[in-house]
């Protein structure tokens, strides 16, 4: 099969790619820039190489598009950005998709796999102690959280337009919060990081992490698995650890960090004095921290990799801990 690739010199992008390739398909990947481009393939063998075509042009161009998928047979959406206002991550992420899932459908792809987050759901719904799979509903009110959950729900809503008007053959996978060589391994998900400060925030509730190879493993696997089509996979570890179990193994293997430690019980009392100060400093202060937000982020509940290892026989490819030593060899430590 010819699989197109958008995101493909990215962090999950790279090992996408080389996973495909690995599976012998024919990989065409879209890129931005020509240096990443050679990057990519001056990391692959050659024989790899012979295999993989590099496309460089703007996703929110339909005539780039259109050429793009000439002769595809499926479509891996990776490429989106990670930061920036709402109106910049709706017109660098939400606008292309629209351009891209509207040309698939015209040159009847066989699979359109997107890849989404995790952080779709809305984890306010579930009672604490409960267990987030594919059932959760997705959040209704995503721009009450952050602009880039705002982004990946309505990039998931596009394409999931594009399948119910147009039979756009579509699989999502969303997975945790990737980490391993390259990226850092406490994330807000273990706490918030000010000025080199760590706070924490509770520590006994799961982290829903997922190693990168892991993920790439499983989204390679999407891309031809059968009888798959509507539908939407959770990627996460095995083994999930918790936030306190996360910053143990950061100060023993990466550096030791100062941290300020909000029990869990007082997470919603610090989040509610945080939204007081924004409103009642006439927005001097941002609200970088809502109760809301909070129960998104902080909420204990159990993360659920079930269905993918039940229809994708996918299992993670590494173990948690053998992940964190992946990603202490790189130095990688904290995460914005």
């Amino acid at each position: 099969m010819t699989i197109c690739v958008t995101g493909g010199t990215g962090f999950l992008g790279s090992r996408v790619v080389a996973e495909l390739l690995a599976r012998g398909h024919q990989v065409r990947c879209a890129i931005r820039s020509v240096a990443r481009g050679a990057e990519l393939a001056g990391r692959l063998a050659e024989e790899q190489c012979g295999r993989l075509q590099l496309r460089c042009g703007a996703l929110d161009r339909r005539g780039f598009c259109d050429e793009l998928l000439r002769d595809c047979d499926g479509v891996v959406h990776i490429a989106a950005p990670l930061t920036g206002s709402v109106p910049a991550l709706f017109a660098n992420g939400v606008v292309p998709t629209r351009v891209l899932v509207e040309a698939a459908a015209d040159r009847r792809i066989r699979r359109f796999v997107l890849i989404s987050s995790l952080a779709v759901y809305a984890t306010q719904t579930l009672r604490s102690g409960g267990v987030l799979d594919e059932r959760c509903p997705i959040d209704r009110q995503p721009h009450l959280r952050d602009a880039y959950t705002y982004s990946k729900v309505a990039q998931e809503q596009v394409c999931w337009e594009a399948h119910n008007e147009r039979g756009l053959p579509l699989v999502v996978v969303r997975p945790g919060v990737l980490y391993g060589p390259g990226r850092p391994l406490l994330t807000p998900r273990v706490g918030l990081t000010v000025g080199g400060v760590l706070i924490q925030m509770g520590g006994r509730q799961q982290v829903p992490y997922c190693f990168v190879g892991s993920c790439a493993h499983a989204v390679a696997i999407a891309v031809d698995a059968p009888s798959i089509d509507n539908m939407a996979f959770n990627i996460v570890d095995d083994n999930l650890p918790c936030g306190d179990e996360v910053l143990r193994l950061h100060q023993a293997h990466i550096a030791s960090i100062r941290r300020i430690k909000v029990p869990h019980w007082a997470i919603g009392r610090f989040a509610r004095a945080c939204e007081w100060c924004s409103t009642h400093s006439s927005g001097m202060f941002p609200p970088v921290l809502t109760p809301y937000k909070a129960a998104a982020l902080w909420k204990r509940v159990r993360f659920s990799n079930e269905l993918a290892k039940t229809r994708l026989a996918w299992r993670p490819t590494v173990a948690f801990d053998e992940g964190v030593l992946r990603t202490v060899a790189a130095g990688c430590g904290i995460g914005k």
